[in-house]
């Protein structure tokens, strides 16, 4: 909002302090950018111009939120901003001591253009107007974009970046390389002919190469698949009747996976939920748990206790047969194959079940904000029925694409 926009004949003194301080904090940011101007609003840009012009490229650390880029050249500088065009999302024209510039959002960037100088000594000012914008973008971020965010995150109205092929794309690779490494094929097997080093136990992993490293992996893709299932989970939430306004959804990110599982489904009443509740819970405490904090678990099953004249106990005493522990690398069976079973079923079940629709968005690879806007248009689409919703998604994944692409 631009503070000159607010009416002060009805203010209280809490919200003229407000714009007081919004205003010496545009004032602060502002100082960077003295000798920029806008230009008129019927000037036209320099990236898709016939006109001649110096192009620079502009290294995406130099300023790593283009988000912030339009804030400064809009709310700070006050340029006007062009349409989209072939590969260009946007492009705001300014001036710089008087020389006239552009800066644009392109498929592959942020590009600045300058006109060229008649003065042919003068040297090009790219460098010093991005490291000026860079400025201005940092003091941005630290003042009032941060009350701006905190205030966003209080009130729930979020956007979640999805990563769930990313992080399936982990859980794929792991899974692929214990399989290959209970065939035989694995990093191991193959030095598996030279001479052993080391303790005991080295020369032993050696002898079992393919037990030892299938059971590497498979740890391996049991985290990872923890990691995806509780970033999916979170998109679970469309599917269910969460409110930002009500409940936060930043504590419900920080919850445990098996909480984050009972708020979503109804675990107490719904057989096959309270099901796959149980069978997460066991794989997490025997599998993810421990090698997810240093080789400790809840059981104690990398614990004992001294007898003097005796010697040490486990404290789990006999039920350490059950732990992962008790042998040095555990069967195949014991391990690689039930666990895959169990991802492959909960797969099954979460993209047919209560929650297939929003599954259905993650996979597709699209974003979710928790605006009121957009829960309301994504659970109407539900509403409305499996063909309605597949519309719905292919065209926002359509829309999406062409804008990833700036094909317009």
């Amino acid at each position: 909002m631009n503070s000159s926009e607010v009416s002060s004949s009805s203010e209280s003194p809490e919200e003229a302090a407000i714009e007081d301080a919004l205003k010496d904090e545009l004032e602060r940011c502002r100082q960077p950018l003295r000798d920029f101007s806008p230009l008129p609003d019927d000037r036209r840009g320099l990236a898709r111009s016939d006109r001649p012009s110096e192009p620079f490229s502009i290294a995406r650390e130099r300023l790593p939120v283009i988000a912030s880029v339009q804030l400064v050249m809009r709310l700070l500088v006050g340029a006007h901003r062009l349409g989209r065009a072939e590969k260009l999302a946007w492009e705001y024209p300014f001036a710089y001591r008087g020389r006239a510039c552009s800066i644009a959002h392109e498929k592959f960037g942020l590009r600045l253009y300058l006109e060229p100088s008649s003065d042919p000594d003068r040297r090009p000012d790219g460098e010093e107007i991005i490291k000026k914008l860079s400025a201005a973008a940092r003091m941005l971020d630290k003042g009032l974009l941060k009350l701006v965010a905190a205030e966003e995150t209080a009130a729930g109205h979020l956007v979640v970046w999805n990563q769930a092929g990313r992080l399936r794309a982990m859980y794929q690779y792991f899974r692929r390389l214990a399989t290959e490494a209970y065939a035989g094929n694995g990093f191991l097997a193959k030095d598996h002919d030279e001479q052993a080093h080391g303790t005991q136990l080295l020369q032993y992993l050696r002898a079992i190469p393919e037990m030892t490293e299938g059971f590497y992996a498979t740890v391996a893709m049991t985290i990872a698949y923890f990691s995806l299932l509780e970033h999916l989970l979170v998109f679970g939430l469309l599917a269910t009747d969460f409110d930002p306004a009500r409940e936060s959804l930043t504590d419900f990110i920080g919850l445990r996976l098996l909480d984050k599982f009972t708020r979503i489904f109804a675990v107490a009443e719904e057989r096959e939920a309270n099901r796959y509740c149980q069978r997460l819970h066991e794989a997490a405490e025997t599998w993810r748990n421990p090698y997810g904090h240093g080789g400790f678990d809840k059981q104690h099953g990398t614990l004992a206790f001294f007898m003097p004249g005796v010697g040490s106990f486990p404290l789990l005493l006999s039920d350490i047969r059950k732990h992962p522990s008790f042998s040095v690398v555990p069967e195949r069976e014991q391990s690689f194959d039930q666990i895959c079973a169990l991802f492959d079923d909960l797969d099954t079940w979460l993209r047919t079940g209560p929650v297939a629709p929003a599954i259905a968005w993650a996979e597709a690879g699209l974003h979710i904000a928790f605006t009121e806007a957009f829960l309301r248009q994504f659970r109407h689409a539900v509403a409305e029925g499996p063909e309605a919703f597949d519309d719905y998604r292919v065209t926002t994944s359509y829309k999406d694409d062409q804008a990833t692409s700036m094909d317009w």
